[in-house]
């Protein structure tokens, strides 16, 4: 789960409660001032208050599986300083230039890259130091950067100041494919060790390279930045570029080490967003095709792959009307959402965002205040931390219910699971003592929900065993089987859950 903003991080009437729904991981991206620049705004100087307050806050939750996104170049030690193209810029009182590397690191990937590696030595100092663990999180995963291939040096897009009214986009990351390698192999060397890897660009290693010290979270992985999963910007081509340099890299992108990225990267993560009227099984073949980047796929050598972030985008198309039609229909698409990662062996997906509620905002589950569709339907009062459940986060809940503690069997898709078509799916669950279940429904395309499977679609093949209850995401027990399929995934049971 993705949260953008926290009590004792954001003031009023930002400060909101961390989220209650049931999560084992979490995700953070510029949440409580977590970014390179937030912790680190001047030269030896760290501001670790907001992290330390996220990591409390998900600590007394019991979540101990955090994935931290760095990137953002602090402005004093920005190569452009005065970049209005960056993510960001000048907005809310961010400065330009976050989106450009470090003035100590050369395009080649040599130089000192002396503040990044001092930063990460202070940050790692900090969240490793003795007791830190007994009440704050474990940082599990560090990426280096969010979304670099919206870039205009390692691919093709050109930038835009944030807030174009066009809607284009600014650019995250304007430096070479060797400098993003070099910041990788640095961080990696810092927290993991492996006084054998190569620093690439040096033609030194993680032992030899006078850092001040190495290896000191090992239990700790590092990914690479964020990229693609999603068709509509381009970013699986970057990704494998930034692994391999072997899919035509953009002139002077310096890209020319080979395989040493995928070297140097213990997780792969791409962003899965279903925006711009798609459906979330639409990302599946996006995602099918990033995982198999990795040329160990499948087998006990493969990178761990995740989906770093997404969801149905923005709540509000640019005209003001729901960007999904329906508010069952939006419940339907986050239990689809997950149940679509499951099947494609996605290991962690983040939601994005609990807390985006309004227009702007993106995949709200939750509001702050009692909200009418459009763009959501917030009106379940919550009894734990106060607001209101959107329909997505009782689907999301529903989800987790009929997931926590089961065993997937086998799952079927219309024409195959690595490029569905439209139709029906279903994935076979068990449990201890004779559970069985199965999760159906229909991807074909709909506008609004008149029952609660969201459509009328007959069931192609009824399941291997006697049906005694279905439900549905909104948590609705029924007796008997169901008459028919829809947009809404039901799950079917041959008795309550043990």
């Amino acid at each position: 789960m993705h949260q953008s903003h926290l009590a004792g991080c954001d003031k009023a009437p930002l400060d909101f409660t961390l989220f209650d729904a049931p999560a084992g991981a979490f995700r953070a991206w510029s949440t409580c001032k977590t970014q390179w620049e937030d912790m680190n705004p001047a030269n030896g100087q760290y501001y670790f208050n907001g992290l330390d307050n996220l990591l409390n806050a998900l600590h007394i939750k019991g979540i101990n599986d955090v994935f931290i996104n760095l990137g953002s170049t602090p402005n004093w030690i920005s190569s452009n300083p005065t970049d209005t193209v960056c993510d960001r810029a000048n907005v809310d009182g961010h400065p330009p230039g976050m989106c450009d590397p470090p003035t100590d690191l050369n395009p080649d990937g040599t130089g000192t890259d002396l503040a990044w590696r001092t930063f990460i030595t202070a940050l790692l100092a900090h969240v490793t130091a003795s007791g830190y663990s007994s009440n704050h999180a474990h940082l599990q995963f560090y990426s280096i950067w969010d979304e670099f291939h919206r870039s205009d040096t390692v691919n093709t897009q050109t930038c835009f100041p944030p807030g174009s009214p066009t809607g284009d986009l600014p650019c995250s990351f304007r430096g070479t494919f060797a400098q993003m390698l070099r910041m990788t192999q640095d961080l990696r060397c810092i927290v993991e060790g492996h006084p054998n890897d190569p620093i690439t660009a040096t033609s030194l290693t993680c032992g030899t390279s006078n850092y001040a010290q190495i290896g000191m979270d090992p239990a700790a992985l590092i990914m690479e930045g964020d990229a693609g999963g999603e068709n509509f910007d381009n970013g699986s081509q970057p990704m494998q570029n930034y692994l391999f340099c072997n899919d035509s890299p953009p002139p002077n992108s310096m890209c020319n080490y080979g395989s040493a990225g995928y070297d140097a990267t213990d997780v792969i993560s791409g962003h899965s967003y279903f925006a711009m009227g798609k459906v979330p099984e639409h990302d599946m073949s996006a995602i099918a095709q990033e995982e198999r980047v990795d040329p160990n796929w499948g087998t006990s050598k493969a990178k761990i792959y995740i989906t770093g972030e997404g969801g149905w985008g923005k709540n509000a198309n640019p005209d003001g009307t729901p960007s999904v039609p329906d508010p069952n229909l939006q419940a339907a698409y986050v239990a689809r959402w997950y149940l679509m990662l499951l099947i494609e062996d996605v290991q962690r997906g983040y939601w994005y965002a609990w807390d985006g509620s309004d227009n702007n905002g993106s995949g709200g589950l939750w509001s702050p205040i009692s909200a009418d569709f459009p763009p959501l339907e917030c009106t379940t009062a919550d009894p734990n931390i106060g607001g209101y459940y959107c329909t997505g986060a009782i689907a999301y809940m529903q989800t987790v219910d009929w997931l926590s503690g089961a065993t997937t069997t086998t799952a079927t898709c219309p024409g195959g699971c690595l490029s569905p078509k439209s139709g029906v799916f279903a994935l076979n669950l068990t449990r201890s003592g004779g559970y069985q279940a199965t999760i159906m429904w229909d991807s074909s395309s709909v506008t609004a929900c008149s029952n609660p499977q969201c459509g009328n679609t007959a069931i192609p093949n009824t399941p291997s065993f006697a049906v005694s209850q279905w439900r549905d995401v909104a948590g609705n027990t029924h007796s008997g089987a169901p008459a028919s399929l829809g947009a809404s995934p039901i799950i079917m049971e041959n008795m309550t859950p043990p």
